[in-house]
Protein backbone atom coordinates (compact mmCIF):
# COMPACT_ATOMS: atom_id res chain seq x y z
CA UNK A 1 0.00 0.00 0.00
CA UNK A 2 1.48 3.69 -0.88
CA UNK A 3 1.14 6.39 -3.51
CA UNK A 4 0.68 6.12 -7.16
CA UNK A 5 0.03 8.13 -10.07
CA UNK A 6 -2.00 6.89 -12.96
CA UNK A 7 -1.56 8.71 -16.37
CA UNK A 8 -3.58 7.74 -19.57
CA UNK A 9 -3.53 9.42 -22.55
CA UNK A 10 -6.29 9.27 -25.27
CA UNK A 11 -7.70 10.20 -28.23
CA UNK A 12 -11.68 9.49 -28.90
CA UNK A 13 -14.69 11.01 -28.04
CA UNK A 14 -15.73 13.32 -25.14
CA UNK A 15 -18.15 15.08 -23.77
CA UNK A 16 -20.85 14.54 -26.09
CA UNK A 17 -23.38 12.69 -22.78
CA UNK A 18 -22.51 9.37 -23.87
CA UNK A 19 -21.28 6.82 -21.52
CA UNK A 20 -18.93 5.93 -24.25
CA UNK A 21 -17.00 9.33 -23.77
CA UNK A 22 -13.86 9.67 -22.48
CA UNK A 23 -15.04 12.14 -19.91
CA UNK A 24 -17.43 9.85 -18.05
CA UNK A 25 -15.40 6.97 -18.66
CA UNK A 26 -12.78 8.72 -16.46
CA UNK A 27 -15.34 9.89 -13.94
CA UNK A 28 -16.68 6.36 -13.45
CA UNK A 29 -13.30 5.19 -12.80
CA UNK A 30 -12.04 7.99 -10.09
CA UNK A 31 -15.56 7.36 -8.60
CA UNK A 32 -14.82 3.56 -8.65
CA UNK A 33 -11.81 4.03 -6.86
CA UNK A 34 -13.21 5.98 -4.31
CA UNK A 35 -16.39 2.99 -3.65
CA UNK A 36 -13.47 0.74 -3.33
CA UNK A 37 -11.66 2.82 -0.49
CA UNK A 38 -9.09 4.32 -2.50
CA UNK A 39 -8.51 7.84 -1.17
CA UNK A 40 -7.86 10.10 -4.73
CA UNK A 41 -6.27 13.01 -3.79
CA UNK A 42 -6.36 14.07 -7.67
CA UNK A 43 -7.89 13.45 -10.93
CA UNK A 44 -8.06 15.74 -13.65
CA UNK A 45 -9.06 15.68 -17.39
CA UNK A 46 -7.38 17.93 -19.76
CA UNK A 47 -9.05 18.99 -22.98
CA UNK A 48 -9.21 22.27 -24.28
CA UNK A 49 -10.34 23.02 -20.56
CA UNK A 50 -9.45 21.21 -17.28
CA UNK A 51 -12.02 19.33 -15.90
CA UNK A 52 -11.55 18.31 -11.71
CA UNK A 53 -12.57 14.75 -11.76
CA UNK A 54 -12.98 14.66 -7.86
CA UNK A 55 -14.66 17.89 -7.14
CA UNK A 56 -16.64 17.76 -10.80
CA UNK A 57 -15.60 21.44 -11.54
CA UNK A 58 -14.47 22.26 -15.11
CA UNK A 59 -12.51 25.12 -16.08
CA UNK A 60 -11.44 26.62 -19.13
CA UNK A 61 -7.13 26.21 -19.98
CA UNK A 62 -5.03 29.48 -19.27
CA UNK A 63 -3.87 31.11 -22.57
CA UNK A 64 -1.20 32.86 -23.17
CA UNK A 65 -2.31 37.04 -23.07
CA UNK A 66 -5.54 36.18 -21.04
CA UNK A 67 -6.78 38.53 -19.05
CA UNK A 68 -4.96 41.40 -20.49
Amino acid sequence: MGNCLVSVHVTGSHHNGLETDIDQMAADFVASLKRKGHMVTAATLVSGGEQDLVLGSRLPLKTAGAGA
